[in-house]
């Protein structure tokens, strides 16, 4: 009995060994044909991508096979080598289950073209789109199942080798856990999005935030788009000039405190995208397009200079009036360089209108690369400088998902957001730096005392010196009858706007360390402390605001969420987690 049991046990150890050999050749494959995948997608090489996606699926099925044996299963559980060993295991079943799930994309991505060519108009297939939407949500589940599975193992005993794999293959699935998840609710929409059910209209609000405003920055133009099945056709381009002629926008159609809060500013194109939650600005846009037209806007979208450049990165370089403008240099052109080369105003927003129609004009025609464009717009989608509204009430609330909506959350909980409009009727924005500084403060019993502090820096030249005037301009001093030097120092009136979180009231607020007291507005739940800041050309301004925060329940270790608005100098921001509230009690006598 004994001899059969070492003779069982030998035969055991040498299957294993052969087992284990076979297992090493089968994640060797899988490591490099996964490497192999990873370049072709981040190359948007998509036809290359499906292919390889098989063979990656191949590796992981003949590796799961190689790993799931009851031999296998039973020497897991050996001292030290069994470590390995499940470790092994449990890395080729999580990837067999991802590249399974995986599966459709295998046909679905060499149908998504990687570059539009004019002879298809820039058509993209939307029944691929569909398709590959329809796997993400088995897949993203897979991928976070997965980086449970794989986050429960501990590499430090494990050898080197298995521990590397193991701490790689961890950190790529949680790394890929959020864009997976964030990716869903979008590719969902997409193929409606390009027309798959019927033409789509499309108002494209192209935002100056050198002038700013609440989601970015003054409306100078717009384009028309439509979709159909898949084909994206510019329709028309005009300046906003052309919406200012009328009618007005029936701001009816956001909430009453939002009225009361930005005024008539709402209902003129020039001013409607004060508030810096996105879907209050696609309501309006939409609401005034129909007003204007007698149609229906579909979608909204708001882009500022950088998306442009982004764009322009795909499209390859345009020429407006003898002027070559492409991704390196069109920020710059939209915030500064269009103002010191014209300086009236009408051939300013003619430039404008005509560099929207040179770009979309390439995109209609097909005249674009995918891969360069998903790259390029990855940032300016982190800094909601590309934002999407939807008139359909469930696409819309998919959108609200992601942060390309541009929505501001409305839940209790730590938050705030520097909101800033241009109230000098000048383009000095283009120089503001904006700084805001989150402390969510420490809580006794209910309540948490905290701060934000904002600080404004103006960093324009001396006296306003070698600006052009249709940007030093300080339109509301001139306004109000002021004249000479004083109306163009390089100055301005900032229109502050400080959101706080909800439910909170503001007990001291302070300019400069002097208390003044705020207009205080609300905006999707959350209170809002206005300042009008006059500051000089060359001005540091500072704006505290100490409020008491009703205190929501476990926000212990919680980082607070706070907005940074797009700016053409970027916004920065900092904030601290939330320390545990501490009780007290009073005893009388």
């Amino acid at each position: 009995m004994a001899v059969l049991a070492v003779l069982s046990f030998g035969a055991a150890g040498a299957w294993l060994a052969v087992r284990a050999q076979q297992a090493r050749v089968a994640v060797e494959a899988l490591k490099t044909d996964g490497k192999v995948l990873q370049s072709q997608l981040e190359a948007y090489d998509l036809v290359a991508a499906g292919q390889t996606l098989a063979q990656v699926r191949e590796d992981a099925q003949r590796a799961r096979g190689l790993t799931s044996d009851p031999v296998w299963g039973a020497a897991s559980y050996v001292p030290v080598l069994g470590r390995d060993l499940y470790a092994a295991r449990q890395v080729s079943a999580v990837m067999n289950d991802i590249t399974q799930s995986a599966r459709p994309l295998e046909t679905a991505l060499p149908k998504l073209r990687p570059t539009g060519t004019a002879g298809n108009q820039g058509q993209l297939d939307t029944a691929a789109i569909q398709d590959v939407a329809e796997a993400m949500p088995a897949l993203s589940a897979a991928v976070s199942s997965g980086a449970v599975k794989v986050g429960e193992i501990d590499p430090g005993p494990l050898r080197p080798e298995v521990a590397d794999g193991v701490s790689t293959l961890s950190s790529a699935l949680e790394s890929a856990r959020g864009p997976f998840a964030d990716a869903v609710p979008l590719l969902q929409q997409l193929p409606g999005m390009l027309g798959s059910d019927g033409q789509k209209t499309w108002i494209v609000l192209l935002q100056q935030d050198a002038e700013a405003r609440g989601t970015g920055g003054l409306v100078g133009a717009f384009a028309e788009l439509k979709t159909d099945q898949g084909r994206m056709v510019l329709s028309d381009a005009e300046s906003r000039s052309a919406l200012d002629r009328g009618p007005a926008i029936r701001s009816s159609v956001v909430p009453q405190n939002l009225r009361e809060h930005y005024g008539k500013d709402l209902t003129e194109w020039a001013g409607f995208n004060a508030s810096p939650h996105f879907p209050h600005t696609g309501e309006l846009a939409a609401k005034g397009w129909n007003e204007r037209t007698q149609q229906r806007a579909d979608f909204v979208a708001g882009v500022d200079q950088n998306v442009v450049a982004s764009m322009l990165a795909a499209t390859g370089p345009v020429k407006v009036r003898g002027v070559t403008i492409d991704s390196s240099n069109a920020a710059n052109f939209l915030s500064k360089g269009v103002y010191a080369r014209w300086n009236n105003p009408q051939v300013v927003d003619a430039v404008t209108t005509e560099l929207v129609q040179a770009v979309f004009g390439k995109f209609s025609s097909g005249e674009f690369s995918m891969p360069t464009l998903i790259k390029s717009l990855r940032e300016p989608i982190r800094e909601r400088r590309l934002l999407l509204w939807a008139n359909d009430d469930e696409v819309q609330a998919r959108l609200e998902q992601l942060s390309i909506s541009g929505t501001i959350p409305g839940d209790p909980g730590p938050f705030a957001m520097t909101v800033i409009n241009n109230g000098g009727g000048n383009k000095m924005d283009a120089y503001l730096q904006v700084d805001t500084k989150y402390d969510p403060g420490t809580c006794t019993n209910s309540a948490r005392v905290g701060q934000i502090a904002v600080t404004l820096d103006n960093t324009a030249p001396k006296d306003g010196e070698g600006l052009p005037s249709y940007v030093n301009v300080r339109t509301d001093l001139i306004q109000r009858g002021f004249t000479g030097r004083a109306t163009r120092d390089g100055s301005n009136r900032i229109v502050l706007d400080i959101y706080g979180p909800v439910g909170s009231s503001a007990v001291l607020t302070q300019l400069d360390g002097s208390t003044v007291i705020p207009v205080t507005g609300l905006d999707n739940n959350h209170p809002v402390w206005r300042l009008s800041v006059p500051i000089a050309a060359g001005q540091t301004r500072t704006v505290n605001v100490v409020m008491s925060t009703p205190v929501v329940e476990d926000d212990a270790g919680q980082i607070p969420v706070v907005l940074n608005q797009p700016m053409v100098k970027p916004a920065t921001s900092s904030t601290e987690p939330l320390s545990a509230c501490k009780t007290s009690s009073v005893v009388g006598g």
